[in-house]
């Protein structure tokens, strides 16, 4: 009788998986660090023997941060003060031993005026602050360099003021979102667009500096507020209560900021006391301190009763023969119309 050919499914024999092996793309960190370090001591050895270099400053992960394999090395070169030397902010792209350096090369009076004229905590005070003075042939370089850590009140003030200013503006819109569409996955979205304002507020608010990891920094100093406003919404499904508890949460927490995230708007409108239109506004505040998108902080503030609202005139060019009116603010009585 013919053997019949079984159907069923041989069973396979059992072959133990390879052990998985580390990429060569994903050098483990410490071998990245030891790298990256190499190529920059051998860099640094070379450049020091250049004459029209005074100091070199260490910035980015390297100085105080964690490297990767896709990482580059940023590096400020101080030149000295001579028109036939070539710098500015564009930056160099250096190789040193297969590793990317970003060079910026600036003169010792421009890095002077970096450090004495910026505001303290914007982007560049913080960079430079949180880098390292790998060496210096000029000692006035290393002791402009020591007063870094310095932030003062008014630098407070105003790099608070640049940060609310852009949250409130984000915030308008999340809760745009919940009330004309109920789109709880955009309104999320906006509202963790604002998480990182959020941070800054909270990071400089306690005189730190904010640096470009700013909300790992926040999530240690206020975990309940920047757990529902940031973790929760990107880890669960959302959902009405929660989108609206993050909102209420916020909207909470720059209300009870709102002297110190604003007090330079209010300061300036009880010193002119008069109206001032949006325009006349925004002038003031981005030639004084740099800081644009002040007419929003405004209307924020207008809308809580701290400050009036009105209109100015307007012609809407220099030809026009007729008039327009302006969005308008004003200083009222402190404490009017406060909860």
């Amino acid at each position: 009788m013919p053997r019949l050919k079984s159907h069923a499914p041989r069973p396979k024999p059992h072959r133990p998986r390879p052990t998985p092996q580390a990429s060569s793309l994903t050098p483990r960190p410490g071998a990245v660090h030891e790298q990256f370090t190499t190529a920059l001591n051998g860099l640094i050895a070379r450049v020091k023997d250049d004459q029209s270099v005074l100091a070199a400053i260490l910035g980015g992960s390297l100085s105080h941060d964690q490297v990767w394999a896709k990482s580059d090395i940023d590096l400020v070169l101080v030149t000295i003060d001579d028109k036939l030397v070539q710098s500015g902010d564009q930056g160099v792209a250096l190789n040193a031993d297969g590793v990317n350096i970003h060079a910026m090369l600036i003169s010792r009076a421009a890095l002077r005026r970096i450090i004495e004229g910026s505001a303290r905590n914007s982007f560049m005070h913080s960079f430079l602050a949180k880098g390292r003075l790998l060496y210096t042939h000029d000692p006035t370089i290393a002791t402009l360099f020591a007063t870094l850590s310095d932030i003062g009140a008014r630098d407070t003030q105003v790099q608070l003021l640049r940060a609310a200013s852009y949250a409130v503006a984000i915030v308008y819109k999340a809760h745009k979102w919940l009330v004309t569409r109920g789109d709880l996955d955009y309104t999320a979205l906006w509202i963790l667009s604002a998480a990182t304002s959020l941070a800054r507020i909270e990071v400089i608010g306690r005189r730190m500096l904010a640096d470009r990891e700013v909300l790992p920094q926040a999530l240690t100093l206020n975990p309940p507020f920047f757990k529902m406003v940031y973790s929760d919404l990107l880890n669960t499904k959302k959902s009405r209560p929660a989108v609206e508890a993050a909102l209420e949460a916020i909207d909470e927490y720059i209300a009870a900021r709102t002297d110190s995230l604003f007090g330079l708007v209010i300061e300036y409108l009880r010193e002119v006391g008069d109206i001032r239109s949006a325009t006349e506004i925004e002038t003031h505040f981005e030639r004084s301190f740099d800081v644009s998108g002040v007419t929003t902080a405004c209307e924020y503030l207008a809308d809580r009763g701290l400050v009036g609202k009105a209109s100015a005139p307007l012609h809407l060019t220099k030809r026009s023969t007729i008039n327009v009116e302006e969005l308008a603010f004003f200083y009222i009585d402190a404490g009017r119309g406060r909860a």
